[in-house]
């Protein structure tokens, strides 16, 4: 009776070794799946923000302003339905607060490269003007006669609103 039980055992204690070894194998398969979802999250994450800029389809704000542009090689462009990043207003930094500034205020606006920073200088139509600190990533967005337009803030050199 004992050998038939260690004979009813050996069994048991192979596949207990051979459920191991396949739950290891296992467990590293799915490791290495999770290693190249994560591998192609950056990937997938960047294709859909590309699909997000396009050309055609740019911010609409619901108060219409027309302005020109100038960008850093002197090229000018004129658009209407300006906004900067689908808003009607400039935000930046001075000293340690924000400020916003409505295009309805605004003239004219300079944009300086300082480095790594963007600062602009922007011109009222009460005849006094402000320097800010700009977001060098934020887009202008118009349509032109022939299209739509977006630039980076960094990019351009002036904006004269009209």
């Amino acid at each position: 009776m004992k050998k038939s039980k260690q004979v009813f055992l050996a069994p048991i204690n192979g596949m207990s070794k051979f459920k191991k070894y396949f739950s290891a194998i296992r467990t590293q398969k799915n490791i290495s799946h999770l290693l190249i979802i994560f591998a192609l999250i950056p990937l997938l994450t960047a294709m859909s923000a590309l699909q997000n800029q396009s050309p055609e389809k740019i911010p609409v704000p619901e108060k219409k302003y027309f302005a020109t542009f100038v960008d850093q090689t002197d090229i000018m462009t004129d658009c209407r339905d300006v906004s900067i990043d689908g808003e009607t207003f400039l935000e930046g930094k001075r000293g340690n607060g924000t400020n916003t500034i409505s295009f309805e205020i605004i003239t004219e606006i300079s944009f300086m490269r300082e480095g790594e920073q963007l600062s602009g200088t922007i011109k009222l139509r009460d005849g006094n003007a402000i320097q800010l600190m700009l977001n060098k990533n934020q887009r202008a967005y118009g349509h032109t006669k022939y299209g739509t337009y977006q630039i980076k803030l960094s990019d351009l050199k002036k904006m004269t609103l009209k």
